[in-house]
């Protein structure tokens, strides 16, 4: 990556200054983070326009109003509550044909719009084929078709995971051959797949999620045209490091719920060993690269990737991680039943034992206390999701990767030191020492309410 130089370099705000984007999926956990920061860091730009579809009967004025009460919005409540209006809802479904968007606003945003950025995904891991293909792989056909006819489009800017490529030990910045093409899993999705033929199809990947997104990628670099294309691939999105506020997480997705099991003394034992890296990437990393990429990645008729990662730059082991929840949770006070530790194997049987001794019969003990005190009992019913949160992510927890993120390093080291400053995405920033108190201050506090 080039760097500007000095007397011509122009900064991220400048850039956005005057632009409109499109983005979808900006009501998500990242979506939002995105949402906030590309209007508190970039004042001068003209408007975000988010596709928003009606959920659990409010009509998305509602959902906007809801969403801009929560804390992470409120500093610009507070320093600019005038630029919450360039924030436009725009009705409508990626899963949907033309994304379900009016004819009306079609054309607003063929006209106005510079700059896309499809975050939007069913982030369910085990969907049916059928509809996290319609979902993650045509909605990206969908957003991209759209695209196609705007007048002013100057970069699509496609959040995929890291995790589409799982088949990868070593994942590089580049654009992997699909597990299939769209067309072949289609007329198969057709033909009812039963599950080893599913099972068979998804090529090792352990999910309809990883598989969809995947194919999504071949889509978007067969599909591009002369769009200038970005693919960003964050792996585990984890709670921010400081940005809109320290610690903010509000899902209990991803690393989360196994970490607070652990930390709770709820968890002891994972499919794992000490020394496998978990890829976490804080979501303000994640959303300041995507901010970054959209104006200062070098146009290219070429798809250009940047893996939004930890563990190539700044890896962090698994043993390391259950160290630091321990300590942070010891020193909070933060457990249920036990002091917290965690034990690491690769037999099942062993998890089975270890489980009932250390986690079902203290569980079923103080349910039993629980119930003499004349109180609900609730520590077995928490024994069953945390039996299913680590079985989901056992997959994860039992490899590891290495993620190259050397691409979105230069993107990084070409910026302004004020830029640098103001969007930090660099993973060898991060020191895990103070990032894991931060995240379990935002799951306390956000999570939690203490």
């Amino acid at each position: 990556m080039a760097t500007e130089k000095a007397d011509t370099y122009k900064s991220i705000d400048q850039l956005y200054a005057g632009k409109s984007v499109f983005v979808t999926g900006g009501t998500g956990f990242l979506g939002k983070v995105f949402l906030e920061k590309l209007l508190y860091s970039c004042p001068n730009i003209d408007k975000i326009y988010v596709l928003m579809r009606e959920k659990n009967k409010w009509d998305i004025s509602e959902r906007i109003k809801q969403m801009l009460e929560l804390p992470m919005f409120q500093r610009l409540k507070r320093e600019r509550p005038e630029d919450l209006k360039k924030i436009i809802a725009i009705p409508g479904n990626v899963t949907l044909p033309n994304l379900g968007i009016s004819e009306e606003n079609k054309k607003v945003l063929i006209k106005k719009v510079s700059h896309v950025f499809h975050f939007a995904a069913n982030i369910k891991f085990n969907e049916p084929l059928k509809v996290a293909v319609n979902d993650n792989v045509e909605g990206t056909r969908r957003v991209l078709n759209l695209c196609h006819l705007m007048k002013n489009i100057e970069v699509f800017v496609y959040v995929s995971t890291a995790f589409s490529n799982t088949d990868q030990t070593v994942l590089e910045e580049v654009v992997y051959p699909p597990p299939a093409t769209v067309e072949e899993v289609k007329r198969l999705i057709e033909d009812d797949l039963n599950e080893e033929q599913s099972k068979k199809l998804l090529c090792g990947r352990p999910n309809t999620y990883t598989f969809a997104k995947a194919l999504a990628e071949s889509v978007v670099n067969e599909e591009h045209g002369n769009i200038p294309t970005i693919i960003v691939r964050p792996s585990i999105v984890s709670a921010s490091v400081s940005d809109p506020v320290m610690g903010w997480v509000d899902n209990w997705f991803g690393a989360t719920a196994l970490m607070t099991t652990i930390a709770k003394g709820l968890n002891r034992i994972i499919i794992s060993k000490s020394s496998n890296v978990i890829d976490l990437i804080p979501v303000d990393y994640v959303s300041n690269l995507t901010v970054a990429a959209g104006v200062k990645s070098n146009k290219s008729k070429e798809v250009i990737v940047y893996n939004c990662c930890t563990s190539a730059e700044n890896p962090l082991t698994m043993g390391e991680l259950s160290g630091l929840i321990t300590e942070d949770s010891v020193k909070n006070n933060f457990s249920e039943i036990m002091k917290p530790s965690l034990i690491f194997t690769q037999f099942e049987w062993l998890l089975k034992i270890i489980t009932l001794f250390m986690q079902t019969i203290p569980a079923f003990v103080a349910d039993c206390w629980l119930r003499l005190a004349g109180k609900p009992p609730r520590f077995m019913k928490m024994q069953n999701r945390i039996s299913l949160v680590r079985d989901t992510l056992q997959y994860f927890t039992s490899r590891s990767w290495e993620m190259k993120c050397d691409r979105t390093r230069d993107l990084f080291a070409s910026l302004s030191v004020n830029d640098r400053l103001e969007f930090p995405f660099d993973p060898a920033l991060i020191t895990w020492s103070k990032y894991i108190p931060i995240y379990f201050i935002g799951i306390r506090k956000f999570m939690y309410k203490q």
